[in-house]
């Protein structure tokens, strides 16, 4: 079995390193000082740097061509999709980098598990391979990277994340899921390149300043009659400051040898399969019945806030493609020791471990073993299971499950919903738990369609009440 996030591979040490320094304003992720930050930057000779006439801009290899890759940041070195170019800023930011082999070396390791996944979604969608790099400046490649509001590998917010499909609470938060945030994400650099001007970069300043700004910028040179790509915009850099260090990665990463890097392969082959996870089972389990660690299991799934997975909705697991067969072998047994999911409880102001417990007749070391507590802090909001594991077998004989003594149970509600084959209606009144996502796959109408009827943004607020247009 492929160990995550390998050490050998020296390229994961030079992107860790970019990751800390693009992090700007991620509370929890250490950066490296950025260039406009450091005391006393290494000043690059500009001369020293290739230029766009250094570097051909080829056009993207055919499908066919791809195949031959066995690494894929080879595959990304060859796709010349985004035309960088010689701008003074990212001039700045490529030299910055220039010889910093730790950072590489972290970022290759954070990101292996991943790229594959990230690559071969750009490739299906037909969107340029650069954008894998993103989540370098963004995070640091750092699925669990939080600021005040981002977070993730993308660092979207949470109302960008929701409404493009990803489920956020107390129990997980799609937007640390490597995959599925990819999912969303993907989804709306496609609906910003759709709606400000079809041009690639212009869609990732949108991704990093808010869409608006760039409309406006775009309108604007549309009035004065003036082109209206990135580099015509004359967007000031501290609105759009991922926009550089993007740009200059990707000519890093075409010429890493140009700027004292290596870049470690990572196979260009599927490492992660996704699975239905098993409710209310505990995330130690789930690992040790894949062949793996709890640390390697949470390596892969970021997203679980708590040691189990929620008793209620629908939820997915990502494994190795090594593990699977072992996973699939030891289902049974795991299920034998699922949680007893009948009851649950979802943690109300006011309430503590001790009034829940002797609320459902159970001790409360009974209740912080069934969640996975080592203190007595809950949230509200926060779901808890109010059984241990059923044993297995050849275990101690099974704890019963408890039984509340008022009927009257709280629980989440259930994430799922249903697409309907019937006509949109002319109007949709917006429910208790809908998203933007949600209601255009209820209503079989494109989510772009209806953001564009009812002139909403990805950081728009739907609340419940609220009408929005289903057709034009």
């Amino acid at each position: 079995m492929r160990k995550p996030f390998r050490q050998t591979y020296a390229f994961t040490a030079f992107l860790f390193a970019m990751l800390t320094v693009q992090l700007g304003g991620c509370a929890t992720t250490s950066a490296d000082p950025s260039p406009s930050t450091m005391e006393s930057p290494v000043a690059a000779d500009e001369d020293s740097a290739p230029t766009n006439e250094q570097m051909p801009q080829t056009q993207e290899p055919t499908a066919a061509a791809r195949e031959q890759y066995r690494d894929v940041w080879e595959k990304i070195q060859q796709a010349r999709t985004i035309d960088v170019h010689d701008d003074a800023e990212v001039r700045r930011q490529r030299q910055f980098f220039d010889d910093k082999q730790k950072f590489m070396t972290q970022i290759g390791q954070r990101a292996e598990p991943f790229l594959y996944y990230i690559v071969s979604q750009l490739e299906a969608r037909n969107m340029p391979l650069e954008l894998a790099l993103l989540p370098i400046v963004e995070s640091g490649y750092n699925p669990l990277a939080q600021a005040n509001g981002p977070a993730g590998l993308w660092q979207m917010i949470p109302a960008t994340g929701r409404n493009f499909g990803l489920t956020i609470n107390s129990a997980y938060d799609g937007r640390k899921d490597p995959l599925a945030s990819t999912d969303a994400v993907l989804d709306y650099l496609q609906h910003l390149y759709k709606n400000l001007g079809n041009d690639w970069i212009n869609a990732v300043a949108g991704y990093n300043s808010g869409e608006l700004v760039i409309k406006a910028a775009i309108d604007r040179n549309k009035a004065k009659g003036k082109p209206t790509d990135f580099w015509s915009l004359n967007i000031p850099y501290k609105q759009v400051k991922t926009v550089p260090k993007w740009l200059a990665f990707i000519q890093i990463i075409r010429e890493p040898t140009h700027y004292n890097l290596t870049v470690s392969p990572i196979d260009n082959r599927p490492f992660l399969e996704r699975l239905p996870a098993p409710n209310g089972v505990d995330i130690g389990q789930i690992a040790n019945a894949a062949g793996l660690t709890k640390a390697e299991f949470k390596t892969y799934n970021p997203g679980y806030r708590q040691n189990a997975i929620p008793s209620k909705g629908k939820y997915q697991i990502a494994l190795p493609l090594a593990n699977i067969g072992t996973y699939q072998d030891n289902q049974d047994n795991l299920y034998a020791q699922k949680r007893d999911n009948s009851h649950s409880y979802i943690v109300k102001a006011g309430d503590s471990l001790g009034e829940i417990a002797d609320k459902f007749n159970i001790s409360v070391n009974e209740l912080k073993q069934a969640n996975g507590l080592t203190s007595h802090k809950i949230k509200v909001g926060q779901e808890l299971v109010l059984s241990t594991p059923i044993a297995t077998p050849n275990s101690a004989e099974a704890t019963p499950a408890a039984k509340p003594k008022n009927t009257k149970t709280a629980h989440l509600a259930s994430s799922t919903h249903h697409k309907t084959t019937d006509k949109p209606s002319v109007t949709y009144k917006v429910k208790s738990g809908d998203s933007l996502d949600k209601i255009a796959k209820k209503n079989n109408i494109k989510l772009a369609d209806l953001m564009k009827w009812n002139q909403l943004t990805s950081k728009s607020i739907i609340k419940p009440g609220q009408k929005l247009k289903l057709s034009q």
